[in-house]
Parts: C-alpha cells; sequence; structure tokens
C-alpha cells in the first residue's frame, strides 16, 4: 500500500477542555485492518468513548479522482437518538479538510467558553467564537470567510438553533445545511463549538493508471439514464413527487451543482430574488439559495410557493428541515409567515420531534415520501442518515437486480451507505449508479493505494462490522411508529444489524 496517494497521515485531537490541540500518525497498519473513512472514524470514537467525542473525517478516495470522491463523514453519538450515527458531509469540506493537511478530527469534552477551530497548512488553532456566537450560518460563514481572507474556506458551523441545543439543530456545510437528521448541530453547541474553518492547498501522489481508471469509470456512470438529466427536480420527479408540486420551484430554477468530481449536478440553485434568466452576476448579497437535500425539499412543499423563503430562513437559523416539515405538517402550518415564526421559536427551545406529538423514529424525522417496508427498516436501524433516500434513485431495485424480499433492499441500501462513508463517496451518487457496487468501488480503491490485498470481499466485511459495531454502542432513547411492527419486522431488523 502507498498510504500518501489516499491520505496525508495525519490526525487531530482536540481538547476542548484545555483549549489544546494534538497531532497523531495515521498509519498504515490502522489503514490496513479498518480501510478509511467512518470505520476509523468508529475506531476512533471507540478509543475515546469515555468523553463522548464527535469525529469528524475523510475516506480514502475522498479528494482524488475516483468518480464523486467528495464526502467526508460526522461520527458521533446523536442527542436525538441516543444512538451513535454517522452522518455524511458532502459539501466541499471534507476535500478541504484532507488538502489542509488532517484526514481526521476528533473532538473532545466541552469548551468553558465559544470557541472555533481553524485548520490549515498542516496546522491547527483553537480561537475565541465571542464575536460570532448568536450569530446565524449565513453570518457565522461570511465573518470566518472575511476573517481568513478568502472566499474558497470551507465551514462548517451551527446557528442559533445549535447554541440552543435544539433536537432540531443541525451541523451546517457553508450556507446551505447538510444531511445532519440526528441533531449533532446540538452536541457542537453543548461543547460550545461554534465552527470549524477549513482551507486546503495540500495535494496526493497519484498511482499509475489511476487517473485513466477513473475516467473510464465516469464514462460509464453518465450512460445511466438519469444521467441525461441535470438538478434536484428530476431526482425528486424520480423519487415519486408529482410534476404539479415541482412546478413553482421549476420556474425559480437557474443552474445546477455539482459536488467535487460527481458526474452528476445533483444540487440545483433557485433564484427567488432575481429572474430566474439572468445571465449576469447578480449585484444582490444572496439572490436565491442552494438545493441540497432531497428530504428537507421533499418536506416542506406543502408551503408551495413559500417554501425558498423558509427554507432560507432555516439554513440561516441551522435547522433541519425534515425535522421542521415534519412539525409544521403535524401543526397545519402552511403559510410563510407563520411558519418562519413557528421555526424561530424550535430553534430556542430544547423540545424536539417527540415532544411535539410529531411521528418520528427515535425521535428523528423520518423520510417523508414513501412509507415501503425497507425504507422503514433502514431507518428504523438509524445507522445512516435518514435525509438521504432510502432506495435506489433513477432505477428500480429491479434493475439492479436486487430481490423483491424487504430485507434484501434494505441490505442493498446499508451497504451502498456503508461503502459511501468508509470510502468517501458522494452518498447520492452510489444511489444513482449502478456502477458504485462493492466490486467497482473496492477496484478503484485497490488501485489508488496501489494496495493489492484490498477486495471486494474485505470491503464488505468491513461494511458489515461497521454496522454491528456502531449499533453495540449503544439502545436508541425512544421508539419506531407502532404501525411500522408488522409480522417479520423484529426478525428483519435484527438479520439488517447482523445478529442473524
Amino acid at each position: 500500500m502507498d498510504l500518501r496517494n489516499v491520505y496525508m497521515g495525519k490526525m487531530l485531537l482536540v481538547d476542548l477542555n484545555r483549549g489544546a490541540c494534538e497531532e497523531e500518525e495515521l498509519t498504515e497498519e490502522m489503514v490496513e485492518s479498518h480501510l478509511g473513512g467512518a470505520a476509523i472514524g468508529l475506531e476512533l470514537f471507540k478509543r475515546h468513548a469515555d468523553r463522548d467525542p464527535v469525529v469528524i473525517g475523510t475516506g480514502p478516495l475522498t479528494g482524488t479522482f475516483a468518480p464523486s470522491g467528495s464526502a467526508g463523514f460526522l461520527t458521533g453519538r446523536s442527542p436525538v437518538t441516543g444512538k451513535v450515527c454517522h452522518v455524511p458531509l458532502t459539501g466541499q469540506t471534507a476535500v478541504e479538510l484532507k488538502y489542509s493537511g488532517f484526514d481526521f478530527l476528533v473532538l473532545l469534552g466541552e469548551s468553558p467558553k465559544p470557541v472555533r477551530l481553524w485548520l490549515h497548512d498542516e496546522l491547527a488553532e483553537l480561537a475565541d467564537a465571542g464575536p460570532i456566537w448568536g450569530k446565524d450560518v449565513w453570518k457565522t460563514t461570511d465573518w470566518l470567510r472575511h476573517e481568513h481572507g478568502d472566499d474558497y474556506v470551507q465551514v462548517l458551523s451551527i446557528g442559533p438553533a445549535g447554541e440552543a441545543r435544539s433536537p432540531l439543530a443541525q451541523v451546517s456545510e457553508n450556507y446551505w445545511g447538510s444531511l445532519d437528521g440526528f441533531g449533532l448541530g446540538a452536541a457542537f453547541g453543548a461543547r460550545k463549538l461554534k465552527a470549524l474553518a477549513v482551507r486546503g492547498m495540500g495535494s496526493l501522489d497519484v498511482a499509475d493508471g489511476f487517473f485513466e481508471a477513473s475516467l473510464k469509470a465516469q464514462a460509464e456512470i453518465r450512460q445511466g439514464p438519469i444521467y441525461r438529466d441535470k438538478g434536484m427536480l428530476p431526482i425528486l420527479a424520480s423519487l415519486g413527487v408529482q410534476a404539479a408540486d415541482l412546478e413553482p420551484l421549476q420556474r425559480k430554477a437557474h443552474r445546477h451543482v455539482a459536488t467535487f468530481n460527481s458526474a452528476y449536478a445533483g444540487c440545483t440553485y433557485l433564484m427567488t430574488e432575481e429572474s430566474p434568466q439572468l445571465l449576469h452576476e447578480s449585484k444582490k448579497d444572496e439572490p436565491g439559495l442552494l438545493l441540497t437535500d432531497p428530504a428537507g425539499v421533499v418536506s416542506l412543499l406543502p408551503l408551495g410557493d413559500g417554501l425558498p423563503a423558509v427554507l432560507r430562513r432555516l439554513k440561516q437559523l441551522g435547522l433541519d428541515p425534515v425535522a421542521c416539515g415534519s412539525l409544521l405538517r403535524r401543526e397545519n402550518l402552511t403559510r410563510a409567515e407563520e411558519a418562519e415564526k413557528r421555526l424561530q421559536e424550535a430553534a430556542g427551545a430544547a423540545a424536539g420531534l417527540a415532544e411535539a406529538g410529531v411521528a418520528n423514529v427515535y425521535g428523528a424525522a423520518p423520510w417523508p415520501l414513501t412509507a415501503a417496508p425497507e425504507e422503514r427498516l433502514v431507518q428504523a436501524l438509524g445507522v445512516f442518515s435518514h435525509a438521504l433516500p432510502p432506495r435506489p434513485v433513477g432505477r428500480g431495485f429491479s434493475d439492479l437486480g436486487v430481490a423483491g424480499d424487504p430485507a434484501a433492499r434494505a441490505a442493498w441500501w446499508v451497504e451502498r451507505m456503508a461503502v459511501s462513508s468508509i470510502l468517501g463517496l458522494c452518498p447520492f451518487s452510489v444511489l444513482l449508479s449502478p456502477v458504485f457496487s462493492v466490486e467497482e468501488t473496492a477496484g478503484w480503491y485497490a488501485r489508488a493505494a496501489d494496495w493489492q490485498g484490498l477486495t471486494a470481499e474485505k470491503l464488505r466485511g468491513k461494511c458489515r462490522d461497521l454496522v454491528r459495531e456502531t449499533l453495540a454502542l449503544g439502545e436508541p432513547k425512544g421508539t419506531v411508529p407502532a404501525d411500522w411492527l408488522t409480522p417479520g419486522w423484529e426478525e428483519a431488523l435484527r438479520q439488517l444489524a447482523g445478529q442473524e
């Protein structure tokens, strides 16, 4: 194995109690044993479990030429569910983290005062966050980029909701939220960690033939049916959202954005303050918003034309749009003004969905669109984010050769999410194309790292270990909805958890 092809070789322990940072080496032995990504993150969590850590990290393919090698992860105990969970980072943050010189961060303890972490050029600095404590996510991101003099600084932060430790709070990537549906924003708030800012100027070595192999895989991925389209809206249509519900968003669509090295531009920018036909740079500070989270959009569809304004405010407050949509539907609030007022209250409250009488899965918001048995199983497992579509996107299970049995379908999804979190591949991409199989992605890793001992079976086994070991770290606080408990449910869930 050539570690420098896939990792920078350093981990950072951040002791928030002492206000100190300590570097550790990421060794080849550790990577060979755990492969990478969330599997290493889980090992780091277990090493420091007595201090209830939050681990932030990258996969071996993050920031490489591998198709959709853009993702990172957050691993921690959810304040909402009580279970350890893995949340994907899908923007540029994980790539910048690796290029800044650090592959993994372990956040330990609680700071006595608000702090922020600045990572760049293999250096780490904990600094006072007093000037930005109380600011919303957008103002925090702007302040940090101005402070460090670089608009390419990537920011993980919390807004007022996280500071108040609201169960509906999420960690946000730059301006546009995240796939954190487990309340890790409240975990950051409890630690008084306002933000992490990263800027990477480093680079990785490249194995012979890896670039050419990656180009070939990208070309194969682009042959899929959904790759004829662009943006979030075709994804939503393929998941069953009606054209009439998408029409208000379609009228505002301006452009589409892809994650790092992705074959599909899955995010859509809506022009809300300008004409969507605008072809020059707007003079307004923020003329619209970027749709990055399909579940969040679906959850807020009852707002109609008011959706963009409410979603924009949610992003600023640092709230989970899936949970907020569930709350608004429960209270039958469909007018934007009423919704914004209610969510402003929720951002400062300690009550979660269960306390508000909203249907939930261990306190977390469920996938808002459909209720197939396999989709309920993966949500009840509770290891990976409920904000991701719990099934293939752009095609059906039968197109992928997956059996009609709900347990088999759920196992396919869980394995894809585990592969994504271990290797650092965009989780949306692995649901869009059959090319992201265990066999194919293990081959990319083996070629990238010049690691002949990395096989598909080894990767598949580590995926199973990740799920089983994560679930062994704690029981959930709440329950699943009573009507989910159909005959055979518990047996299927045990099978999915690797207990049978």
